[in-house]
């Protein structure tokens, strides 16, 4: 790659030692600004925090032992679970052990290759008609709020095949605004507080989960009441039952997952097509070369099932635009015991600070980490280890429906781009920040315009 090279906006880095107030400061405003230049060179930094070991890992040896070699010795950091927890309750995303395990056992067959492309059709629809609300913003508009629903669209027909009580604008809305809350850090949590400690949740936080939690629970006793069975998520969880007990799920626990889904379903795809609609903007000769892919692959028609695999550059674009804003860019996980991170010791009580964004620009790893160069993924550049690359994070806990997402987004961008052309706004500040997810501050507005 040229010193030409793209290099797409980035959140500063630490030069300094943060006090503590500076450090609360920065996390409010921006978690993944608290990563020091050091995470982009070494591949793990210790030190110590009100009492306990904080270990900040960039290295992908490091992140293995966490999050696969160890992984029943690091559970989820009790803050992540604090933060969550008023939403998400005991869901696929919170639980642990037992618990966990069979609720990943129960959603895991909605996510087997041959399901998620019955959802192609549905894929194929959610975009134009994203397609068309961007034309009808005018010659530029904000290109979240298209994405975002078209996203919601898809997880909507996944999980209920066809809803009864989701209103597309009301949920995205609610969504929003509960992440929003729960989301920003507070001074307190700073502090080793146990994971049982109470988060108080803003009211607007409060209204937003009650929509999100009233509309779902309407799905789920329709479906009951129906008798009728479907092939979606909804049904799965429905039918799931203890192989021990033969108890099923109870309709919260149900509801808490469709919220989990409903969510991390959504905000994955949404964001990964928000970067890279703004990376192909940027870069016009990238755009035309995908655009040509599509009309190539997909012609005039619909796209199918069997079009995925032949959207090489599609693919190659959002995973280089995963690279640069991981959708979770930071996690944390807490030792429940004594344990090892790759070759050095950990303590029962530490915290590890896994930093994907950091492993994805680390210059031991990766050359002109920064730049936008989609053919750093291109076939015949197999990374030499696979935690060198972890969008979806990693080990038994790796997001569930990684391949529905990458399915989905690669439907969906071929679609856009084999109609439309991205330009973006003179003079517009782009500024990636991080609340539960890495996204654009305030959304992105890019001038849209139908190809010729």
């Amino acid at each position: 790659m040229s010193d030409a090279a793209f290099i797409p906006p980035m959140p500063p880095r630490q030069t300094r030692p943060l006090s503590l107030l500076e450090t609360a400061q920065v996390l409010r405003r921006n978690p993944v600004e608290i990563l020091p230049v050091e995470s982009f060179e070494f591949t793990r930094i210790s030190a110590p925090f009100f009492g306990r070991t904080v270990h900040t890992l960039s290295g992908p040896d490091e992140m293995q032992s966490v999050l696969l070699d160890d992984a029943d010795a690091w559970r989820k950091s009790p803050l992540i679970l604090r933060m969550l927890r008023p939403v998400l309750g005991d869901s696929i995303l919170t639980a642990h052990d037992a618990a966990w395990k069979r609720q990943r056992k129960a959603l895991q067959p909605g996510f087997v290759k041959a399901r998620m492309m019955k959802l192609v059709p549905a894929m194929s629809l959610a975009a134009q008609q994203a397609g068309e609300a961007m034309l009808a913003g005018g010659p530029v508009t904000d290109i979240t709020p298209p994405l975002n629903d078209a996203a919601l669209s898809v997880i909507e027909h996944a999980l209920f095949t066809q809803a009864t009580a989701f209103d597309r604008g009301t949920m995205r809305k609610a969504v929003e605004d509960v992440f929003e809350g729960v989301g920003r850090t507070r001074f307190s949590d700073l502090l080793p507080l146990p994971e049982k400690t109470p988060r108080l949740m803003g009211l607007s936080g409060q209204r937003a989960r009650h929509v999100l939690r009233s509309a779902l629970m309407k799905e789920i006793a329709a479906r009951r009441h129906s008798g009728e069975a479907r092939e979606d998520l909804l049904q799965l969880l429905l039918d799931a039952r203890d192989s021990e007990t033969g108890a099923g799920f109870h309709d919260a626990d149900i509801r808490d997952n469709l919220i989990s889904l409903v969510a991390a379903g959504h905000e994955t795809t949404a964001i990964a097509l928000t970067w890279a609609l703004y990376l192909l903007a940027c870069q016009p000769d990238i755009q035309t070369r995908a655009s040509e892919e599509a009309r190539r692959v997909l012609g005039e028609r619909l796209p199918e099932a069997g079009d995925v695999s032949k959207l090489v550059f599609i693919r190659q674009i959002l995973d280089e635009t995963m690279r640069l804003y991981p959708p979770a860019p930071i996690i944390g996980r807490r030792a429940t015991r004594d344990s090892q991170i790759a070759e050095r010791s950990a303590k029962k009580g530490d915290v590890a600070i896994i930093a994907f964004y950091a492993l994805h620009r680390h210059p031991r790893f990766w050359d002109n980490p920064d730049a936008f160069d989609p053919d750093r993924f291109a076939p015949g550049k197999r990374l030499d280890n696979p935690w060198l690359y972890r969008p979806f994070g990693g080990g038994p806990r790796a997001c569930i429906g990684s391949g529905f997402a990458l399915t989905e987004a690669t439907i969906i961008l071929a679609t856009l781009l084999r109609e439309l052309n991205f330009a973006p706004v003179d003079g517009h500040i782009v500024n990636p920040v991080m609340t539960v997810t890495l996204r654009p501050e305030g959304g992105l507005p890019l001038q849209v315009s139908r190809r010729a």
